[in-house]
């Protein structure tokens, strides 16, 4: 209700407002922050406060369900800064002071004047209920005079203050000209930005008789700091993405402590990944063949659809996509198995010892890695590829090839003598020390023991099996070593049966060490299951989601055991907390957890190996409903096959199309720039932007020596590697990537005017601004401006308003080739301008000269002394702010203003204004 209104003053001889004594609570406020916000949130000490609690309808807002009302601050002091007079004194009518509200009795603590704050207005979030449905408040009321100015003032408040002081503060058109109404900024939050924000803050009430209301504890300003600090803690850790941020950049210290001795002085001053670049040569000639007869999409040219053998009839305008993806199954919980009488053991991985032959063998491709177990990761990973690729293959022939592939990923050559071993030790698995008289031992107990059929058996040169235990004389396909086979399991019963009379498939105790291959379906197919987690075996560790076994042991000693004991056939339920998103498998090799951005096309998600749990990211891309729509998945998979090989590019795993959508599976890497950046609280030191400078360039040269030029260049494009590769900059996304050297005649292509705009704007050459053809220069122009951005936190030209997106484009041009552009290079170091003009004076079909660029940022290094230090920002524990890091997050009112104008109303809760 209005109280401005007239025939509303009704509301105020009520009285609903009432003097409460409350105490923010961080940790209950900041539910909706990363876990790491959370955490800190706890850490945040809050003070009782005296304030004045409102309803939200007498200050003339609707009141919705839920919404709580609004607390204002009440202190010994005036409000200062920006917030002067934004405040009435409470007193009685006996009082001289022009600016008051009449209260009775008065309330006067210690014989001082106390004043209550118009700004901020504090909402409160009713959902949590902390408090009873009776606010406890202090025996005082304002009359109905005072309170309708109160009320009053606080509109005003929020005109005035919120609309000219805080609204029109941060509008700028880049230029001379006055930001109209009606202009627009086009550079909001994205949806997924931040995490949903409560529309309030979590405050807890106490009895009046618990609060010394003096003037000694009655702090000016403690509820105001206390909210200033927590806003900060909340734009520190309530961005998408930063917990995975975060644990990355925990996980690269650890890594630079286990591999510290050999990654010092790898960024030594003009050292580069580079080396001897192949040029454009009929090796890649092939490859790029196809890239060129490929439409590039969006390249400023319509895409050209062949649509003469289409009908009418073939397609549906009014169809939405369809896409059958492959979604795991729903979970079974463990079956209790209460008379077991017959164990099925998956050989493979409980009784014969596969993962020692792969792990011995790949002790003999490289006996000084550190990482063993990535090895027999990267192996398996390629035996599935070299399978799924050529299904009829040997399985000899298919193990001497994955053994070539991993020699490739090690980069180091492998002779012929040493590959034969390795293939011979793969293909000569031995027994498990403990099968022998396990097997032995159950027999002797009266259970039946048989072998599920071994994959491939005549490939192998296998060992003695344990007596007692029989298996099928017909071996599975060699499929059933990498894949699920549910028919495997409908056969199990009746050969149960056979072997010893009538049983139930709950007396059928399945035995294996993989989740995916045996475990999954055997619970589907209704058969108690036991898993067997032997230390170094991949499979078992892969959690899936799907199914919990009904017993867990780490070796078949312990098996025995726990089968002479009911308990352990008779499991408790297992609490699982819901999936946010349904999880789907992709090639059925990885399976699609969630969501992690968005790529220049199609989604892009978070998945692991469902053999070994080998992390990997899935790109996904929907054809659209028009049958015109262009699809960019497979032209970048093309990309990716262009640039295989080199390092700082993440391999490609697999693409295709599966159930009307294009998948791109790609090595998974690190956290990209743009998040780095946050953690290192909004900007990168110098030592950081050039040792990242020259690993960048070397990204850009080896793209260009491949005869690409990038088209879209911005820090979410470029992250660091993982574990041991941690200090190496990737750089993947190549949607916009196009051909500058025709593959058949090797010759540049034309300059021409007149283009699309492509890529990022922030980021984009000047070039592009005026519809320009881009090439190396341009890309070589727009890492400069990452760098920068990197460097400073802003650049210049963002969040402008412009009456409209071309309006806007088009000054950004102008800014970057102004006065903006050359006051950012005055605060700059002076190598950066000698960057810019080396790239906006090359001509469009000219070489850039990548060594001097290097140069420029290498002898950085050597004049600040920094070659003895190559550790990144989130590698070093220094920097005065403070990392999002838990243990050296610094919570200090001095990192944001340090009064209430950073307390932005937006809505009904208040933000922090952006910086």
């Amino acid at each position: 209700m209005n109280p401005h209104a007239r025939g509303s003053y009704s509301c105020f001889r009520q009285m609903p407002h009432s003097f409460v004594i409350a105490k923010f609570l961080p940790q209950r406020s900041a539910t909706w922050t990363s876990y790491y916000g959370l955490e800190k949130a706890a850490s945040l000490k809050s003070h009782p406060f005296l304030a004045l609690r409102v309803s939200r309808t007498d200050i003339g807002m609707q009141d919705f369900d839920r919404q709580g009302r609004f607390l204002f601050a009440i202190s010994p002091k005036k409000p200062t800064g920006v917030n002067d007079g934004c405040y009435f004194a409470l007193g009685s009518s006996l009082d001289k002071e022009k600016k008051i509200l009449c209260i009775e009795p008065p309330l006067r603590p210690g014989g001082c004047t106390l004043y209550v704050h118009t700004f901020p207005r504090l909402l409160e979030d009713t959902e949590f209920k902390l408090s009873p449905e009776t606010v406890p408040h202090i025996s005082h009321q304002l009359d109905e005079s005072s309170y309708r100015t109160f009320c009053r003032s606080v509109m005003e408040v929020y005109e005035t203050f919120v609309r000219e002081k805080c609204a029109k503060d941060a509008q700028s058109s880049g230029g001379s000209d006055t930001v109209e109404d009606g202009w627009d900024s086009w550079s909001g939050e994205s949806q997924r930005e931040y995490l949903n924000r409560r529309p309030g803050y979590v405050f807890e009430y106490s009895e009046p008789q618990s609060f010394n209301l003096s003037a000694a504890t009655v702090e000016p300003t403690s509820i105001h700091q206390d909210l200033l600090l927590y806003n900060q803690l909340a734009a520190d850790y309530s961005w998408v993405g930063v917990t995975a941020a975060v644990k990355w950049a925990i996980q690269s210290r650890a890594s630079f402590r286990a591999h510290g001795a050999q990654r010092n002085g790898h960024l030594v001053p003009g050292s580069s990944f580079v080396g001897n670049l192949p040029t454009f040569n009929e090796n890649l000639k092939e490859h790029a063949l196809t890239l060129w007869s490929t439409r590039i999409p969006f390249d400023g040219d319509p895409p050209v659809v062949d649509n003469t053998s289409r009908t009418e009839e073939a397609f549906n305008w009014d169809d939405e996509p369809c896409v059958d993806l492959d979604f795991i199954p729903d979970y079974v919980p463990p079956i209790s198995a209460p008379s077991a009488s017959v164990i099925a053991f998956d050989l493979f991985g409980t009784i014969i010892d596969r993962d020692g032959a792969v792990n011995e063998a790949m002790r003999l491709l490289s006996p000084t890695h550190p990482d063993r177990r990535q090895l027999s990761e990267v192996y398996l990973e390629c035996e599935l590829m070299r399978h799924r690729d050529n299904p009829d293959a040997l399985y000899t022939d298919i193990v001497r090839h994955a053994l070539g592939d991993v020699c490739t990923f090690l980069g180091a050559p492998l002779s012929g003598v040493l590959l034969q071993e390795a293939v011979q030790t793969i293909l000569q698995p031995s027994l498990y020390a403990d099968a022998e008289a396990a097997v032995r031992t159950l027999v002797d107990q009266g259970y039946t023991v048989v072998g599920l059929p071994i994959p491939d058996a005549h490939s192998f040169s296998l060992p003695q099996l344990p007596t007692g235990l029989t298996v099928d004389d017909q071996p599975a396909p060699l499929s059933d070593l990498f894949t699920q086979n549910s028919s495997m399991f409908s056969d199990l019963l009746e050969r149960c049966r056979l072997a010893c009379g009538t049983v139930e498939r709950t007396q059928v105790l399945v035995v294996t060490s993989s989740r995916y291959r045996v475990m999954e379906p055997a619970s589907v197919a209704g058969f108690p299951t036991i898993l067997v987690q032997r230390p170094g075996c991949l499979e078992s560790k892969v959690k899936l989601g799907t199914s919990d076994p009904t017993l867990a042991v780490g070796g078949l000693q312990t098996l025995q055991m726990q089968l002479q004991t009911s308990s352990g056939l008779h499991p408790s339920p297992v609490e699982r907390t819901p999936s946010r998103v349904k999880e789907f498998r992709v090639c059925g090799m990885y399976q699609v957890t969630n969501s992690i951005g968005m790529g220049s096309f199609g989604n892009v998600s978070s998945a692991f190996h469902v053999l070994t749990g080998s992390e990997v990211a899935v790109k996904m891309e929907i054809s659209g409903d028009a049958p015109t729509a262009p699809v960019v998945l497979p032209y970048e998979a093309l990309v990716y096959n262009l640039l295989h090989g080199y390092p700082g590019v993440p391999s490609c795993k697999w693409s295709g199309m599966k159930g009307g959508a294009h998948f791109l599976v790609l090595e998974r890497v690190g956290a990209n720039l743009e998040q780095l950046r946050r953690v290192c609280r909004g900007e990168l030191s110098l030592k950081t932007v050039v040792m990242l400078a020259v690993e960048m360039l070397d990204r850009i040269e080896f793209v260009h020596s491949r005869g690409l030029v990038l088209r879209d260049i911005k820090p979410e494009n470029f992250a660091m590697g993982v574990w041991e590769k941690s200090d190496t900059v990737y750089l993947f996304d190549f949607g916009l990537a196009k051909l500058y050297i025709d593959p058949s005649t090797g010759t540049h292509i034309p300059f021409r005017e007149g283009r699309v705009g492509l890529g990022t704007p922030r980021y984009a050459s000047y070039n592009v601004h005026f519809g320009r053809e881009q090439g190396r220069r341009d890309d070589l122009e727009a890492v400069g401006n990452v760098l920068l951005y990197l460097l400073h936190g802003r650049l210049p030209w963002q969040g402008i308003y412009a009456p409209s997106i071309e309006a806007k484009l088009l000054r950004i041009g102008e800014m970057k080739d102004g006065l903006p552009f050359r006051d950012l290079l005055a605060r700059s170091p002076v190598e950066f301008t000698t960057f810019f003009d080396h790239c906006r004076g090359l001509k469009f079909d000219e070489k850039p000269n990548y060594t001097l660029l290097r140069q420029l940022f290498s002898q950085i290094m050597v004049r600040e002394g920094w070659t003895e230090n190559t550790r990144f920002d989130w590698e070093d524990a220094s920097p005065r702010k403070g990392l999002l890091l838990p243990e050296e997050y610094k919570l200090d009112v001095r990192f944001t203003k340090d009064d209430v104008s950073t307390l932005q109303y937006v809505g009904p809760l208040y933000v922090p204004r952006a910086t």
